[in-house]
Formats: structure tokens, C-alpha cells, sequence
């Protein structure tokens, strides 16, 4: 969904809502009263002929009633505002789990609690880039930081923003209601690629969480592993590289699709003609990929290269996403 602060799908951003709201219809109702006083005294008592206009030196139940009820909207508002506040700024009570967040030019990383769930093979916790995944209902506090310049995070389905600054922690909360996908952006301008730096929260369901964080991890590990080394060093120093381009490596090839994000890729299909992407048709399609699809201008590397290279080179290719 997109970011629609007036949408809230989580108790922070409501609470939010709810001032907005009744802000506006109080202003509203202000607005209404003052224009229709305004026009009413401008058509009842205007000059005209036949009729002189009088002048009133004032009223003081009148003016009493428009001192009284501005003061005492003022009062409640700020003491609604202040009761809100205390409620978003109360980060620690209920959490549920504490991620750290780390601002850069241009892009968000996402460092797991250190829980077994979230464990990897090197002994590490699991970090993400540009996306969050969050259990539905649960309260997840945010450390807030920044590697180079200050940022903003900000989420307005799920509640407020806050600056990550260098050098510093600050924190916050989020908590989704409903399942789904939320979007947001860093609103603090840090640079050329400020526009860029966007922010995904996923929320699943409880009962679903466990099984993300499964495999998470074990992508994780797949990037890790140092078979998976094998397979980059293999991908790029090989011909694939002249053909593909993955970004943030050498390989900048043309002819080739780009597989820079080759496991996201949607709808799932390799060539547009083998589905889904997975390990075993990867190993099909790099191995003979003329058999599959005839005519393509990849050529066949079973004889070129050995079985155990193009189990590397996929290997590698699962990291892609």
C-alpha cells in the first residue's frame, strides 16, 4: 500500500490519526462559524439605502463566549496532544523485539535481535537491506543511527518519524495491526539519491513469522557460505559476466537479462519460458540452456564447464534477490 498517514494500520498511527482528526473538525467547525458570522454581518447589517449602517461598540457575553471557547479548545487540545505524545514516546513497555536501523547514503539496513531465530551459521544475526519484516501485533522498538549524514525514518501507515543521526541512537516504535506490505522514506534530505532511500515494512502473521526468519536465514547463509564465493568469482571471471549485469559487481553485460534481483523477479520465470526459479532449473538452464529454449544466444556449458562449477555458479545465482 502506499504511504497514506490517514490510513493507519497499527495503534501508534491511529493515536496520530486521531488528533489530526479532531483538530480538523474543530477547525472545521471554527471555520464554518466565523465565515457564516462574517457573511451573515456583511448581508444583515451592511449599508444600503433606506438603512444606515450602526455602528455596535461591542458585547459582552458575545466576547466573553468567543475568549472562553477558543481558550478552553486550546487547553484540550494540548492536553490530548501531551497525553498522545506519551503514548509514542513510550518505546520500551510491551516490546516485543528491538531492531537496529542504520541509515546511508541511500539505503536502510536492518540488524535482527540477537536470538536464535535470527542466528547465522558464522555465529552472526541476520541483517536485511531496504526491507523489514515485522510479526503482526507486535511491539518492535527501532535504534535509530546513521553512517554519514543525518536521516529520517519515516513509515505514515504504521506511526511517526524519527532522525537517525551519526553517532547516536534514537528510538522508536512500530506495530502493524494487519498484515501487508507498508511503505515509507527517508524525509530528511541526505543527498542525489534521497529520493531513492525508501523504506518496506512486511508484516506477517504470527503463526507465519517463524517460517520467513527460517528462510532469511538460510539465504543468509547461502551469501555467506564460501561456496557461494566460488560461484561469484566463477560467474564473473567467466563468459556470463560479459553477457549479464548484476549490480554493485564487474559484470556489466548487455545481451543478457539483467539478474541483479533475479530471486525477485516476478513473474517467476527464467527466459520467460522455464518456471519457477529455483535451484534445480537454474541448474538446468545454465548447464543446457539451448534444450530448453532454442534459439537463445546463451550457449551450452555442459562440457565447458564442470558440474561442480555450475553447482557454484547457481549457488551464487540464489543469493540474487
Amino acid at each position: 500500500m502506499g504511504p497514506w498517514p490517514l490510513d493507519p494500520r497499527g495503534p501508534q498511527a491511529e493515536s496520530i490519526a486521531l488528533v489530526y482528526w479532531v483538530l480538523f473538525a474543530c477547525a472545521a467547525v471554527v471555520l464554518a462559524i466565523v465565515c457564516g458570522g462574517i457573511i451573515y454581518a456583511g448581508i444583515r447589517f451592511r449599508d444600503r439605502p433606506g438603512h444606515v449602517a450602526q455602528q455596535i461598540h461591542g458585547h459582552d457575553t458575545l466576547e466573553l463566549i468567543w475568549t472562553v471557547i477558543p481558550t478552553v479548545m486550546v487547553i484540550s487540545f494540548t492536553l490530548l496532544s501531551w497525553q498522545r505524545l506519551n503514548y509514542i514516546n513510550d518505546v520500551d513497555s510491551g516490546t516485543a523485539m528491538t531492531v537496529r536501523v542504520e541509515g546511508r547514503q541511500w539505503a536502510w539496513a536492518f540488524t535482527y535481535p540477537d536470538q536464535q531465530m535470527f542466528k547465522l551459521q558464522d555465529g552472526s544475526t541476520l541483517v536485511t537491506g531496504e526491507q523489514l519484516d515485522i510479526p503482526v501485533g507486535a511491539k518492535v522498538k527501532l535504534e535509530l543511527t546513521a553512517k554519514d549524514v543525518i536521516h529520517s525514518f519515516f513509515v505514515p501507515n504504521l506511526g511517526g518519524k524519527k532522525d537517525a543521526v551519526p553517532g547516536h541512537i534514537t528510538t522508536m516504535w512500530v506495530q502493524a495491526d494487519r498484515p501487508g506490505t507498508y511503505k515509507g522514506q527517508c524525509t530528511e534530505f541526505c543527498g542525489d539519491g534521497h529520493a531513492d532511500m525508501l523504506i518496506t515494512i512486511v508484516a506477517h502473521p504470527q503463526n507465519e513469522y517463524a517460517a520467513w526468519a527460517k528462510t532469511a536465514v538460510t539465504d543468509a547463509n547461502r551469501y555467506i557460505d564460501p561456496q557461494t564465493r566460488v560461484g561469484r568469482e566463477a560467474f564473473l571471471s567467466g563468459a556470463c559476466a560479459g553477457c549479464h549485469t548484476v549490480k554493485g559487481t564487474t559484470a556489466a553485460g548487455k545481451v543478457g537479462p539483467d539478474l541483479t534481483h533475479l530471486m525477485s523477479k516476478q513473474p517467476s520465470t527464467i527466459a520467460g519460458v522455464h518456471s519457477p526459479i529455483n535451484e534445480e532449473n537454474l541448474r538446468k538452464w545454465v548447464r543446457n540452456a539451448p534444450a530448453i529454449k532454442p534459439g537463445v544466444v546463451m550457449p551450452k556449458f555442459e562440457g565447458q564447464l564442470s558440474d561442480e562449477t555450475i553447482n557454484d555458479i547457481v549457488q551464487w545465482l540464489l543469493t540474487l534477490k
